[in-house]
């Protein structure tokens, strides 16, 4: 993306937005990772949490193993997938909404591949993931989440349940927060449609981003 990876644009725009402390959640190719940002982002404060199962589990799994991190933490967090292209304006964005939990949104059309979602009257999330129909989905959740720490306890707990009695390790995250919202937690989105933002997942997706939205990235 203008001669910058993916994780250039994404910790320059967690460090404009003045948010320091990071965990990352690592696999594969772990030791190139952490010798960038070493020697890209060495003001950052990074703590890194090894997913050495990286290749039979997903993302939910990966989140699982940085609870004791993140709950040490005791602040709301913001989980953003490796795999999104965005600059400091759509993080800003998310930052910007009223306290809860918030996930960036495309409004737009969106295929099968996609984390989809429908909302109600109110705009609340009702319901997530790729099992949606395109049809019936009202867009795309993009991979940027700011979860309250209030409701962190419940998602790992979520999380950790899947694992133990579901399909958990090879699950999507946006599985719990499915669970978490049937049961009643409020998820809300927060509008990125115009912003460049895209989660890259096939080498279309790459070229849509280099043809499309790397000139729009802003520093």
């Amino acid at each position: 993306m203008a001669d910058k990876p993916i994780l250039h644009w994404m910790l320059n725009a967690l460090r404009t937005n003045n948010v320091r402390d990071i965990i990352f959640v690592s696999g594969y190719h772990q030791d190139q990772l952490k010798q960038y940002v070493s020697s890209s982002f060495s003001d950052l404060s990074i703590t890194w949490v090894e997913n050495d199962e990286y290749d039979t589990t997903n993302t939910a799994f990966s989140v699982n193993l940085a609870r004791d991190a993140v709950l040490e933490s005791g602040d709301d967090i913001v989980l953003i997938n490796g795999d999104v292209v965005l600059d400091h304006r759509a993080f800003q964005t998310v930052l910007a909404e009223p306290a809860g939990n918030i996930l960036a949104t495309r409004f737009d059309r969106c295929g099968a591949e996609e984390v989809k979602f429908r909302l109600d009257q109110e705009r609340r999330i009702v319901e997530i993931g790729k099992h949606l129909s395109p049809s019936d989905a009202a867009g795309e959740s993009v991979g940027i989440n700011r979860l309250s720490r209030d409701h962190l306890p419940a998602l790992f707990q979520m999380i950790q349940q899947r694992i133990d009695h579901g399909e958990g390790r090879k699950e999507y995250y946006e599985h719990a927060f499915n669970a978490l919202i049937q049961g009643g937690m409020e998820f809300r989105p927060a509008d990125v449609t115009d912003l460049p933002v895209m989660e890259v997942d096939t080498p279309e997706d790459y070229e849509t981003v280099r043809k499309e939205i790397a000139s729009r990235l802003v520093p």
